[in-house]
């Protein structure tokens, strides 16, 4: 069997570029591209100084140790306990992801430096496939850590006024301070409003209501105010009651891609 020493080198970075991904998303310790591409190719480095120069086995294993240590030193930036962690993930991510590859493969022979296996699925496809898991998995992991986070500041409230009623999902904005004479004002969809009040939007701007001017929400705007006669919010199994509540019109389509239409001030809880 030839094996090509710029192909095993490509293949090798890539291999160790995989596997350190796999730790960084596992644990997060600090770190950058760079980082993780240099250490994956100190780790190719030595695995052709095994290939070529090593013969012993026990020369071979420390040498494979001491490589393990210097990538992790390499690619992130932690504590010691950490470190451990890393230590070991980085084996058992090696060990887990050359028993997928052995499982997969049509026969396997040992040599004085590890396994080599033949597969249908060569390592290196593998190894490109998994990176790229990574980094959706990531994106994915970020969208819904914030959904979470989101998801726990969103209240079910209910604006009455005039004998109508209308539920609708709001978030706690900490920034939103919006308030008239220091009552609290919450934020709400124009087109909410609109069923609420029963109105079109040219009644709305015709409308004689008070206008305020906001700088958080939908930035140098002025906002219209209205007062409904009494609003609704869910907290948990506690419903709170507010009467002549204070509510600003967004005229803009800042809530067209959130999963809430109104903007709750923290004054109110």
């Amino acid at each position: 069997m030839t094996i090509y020493i710029e192909s095993f080198l490509i293949e090798n970075v890539v291999i160790n570029f995989c596997l350190m991904r796999l730790v960084y998303i596992t644990t997060k310790s600090k770190t950058n591209t760079f980082r993780l591409i240099l250490a994956s190719i100190i780790g190719a480095i030595s695995s052709v100084l095994c290939v070529y120069f090593l013969t012993s086995n026990i020369i071979l294993n420390i040498l494979k140790l001491l490589t393990a240590v210097i990538m992790i030193i390499i690619a992130f930036n932690c504590k010691f306990k950490t470190f451990l962690f890393n230590f070991i993930l980085l084996f058992a991510y090696t060990y887990a992801l050359m028993g997928a590859i052995t499982n997969l493969s049509g026969s396997s022979y040992v040599t004085s430096f590890g396994i080599v296996t033949s597969s249908k699925i060569s390592l290196f496809a593998v190894s490109i496939f998994v990176i790229i898991l990574t980094y959706i998995f990531e994106i994915a992991f970020k969208h819904i850590k914030f959904k979470i986070k989101s998801n726990n500041l969103i209240y079910p409230i209910t604006l009455i006024d005039n004998g109508k009623k209308i539920k609708i999902d709001a978030y706690l904005d900490t920034g939103n301070l919006l308030n008239v004479a220091g009552e609290p004002v919450i934020v709400v969809d124009v087109n909410e409003i609109l069923k609420l009040k029963q109105i079109n939007l040219i009644d709305l701007y015709l409308s004689n209501s008070e206008n305020v001017a906001t700088k958080t929400v939908c930035g140098n705007n002025n906002l219209k105010i209205f007062k409904i006669d009494s609003m609704q919010i869910k907290i948990g199994k506690v419903i709170k009651n507010y009467k002549e509540q204070l509510v600003a019109v967004n005229l803009s389509n800042t809530f067209k891609n959130t999963n809430y239409k109104a903007l709750l001030s923290p004054l109110l809880l």
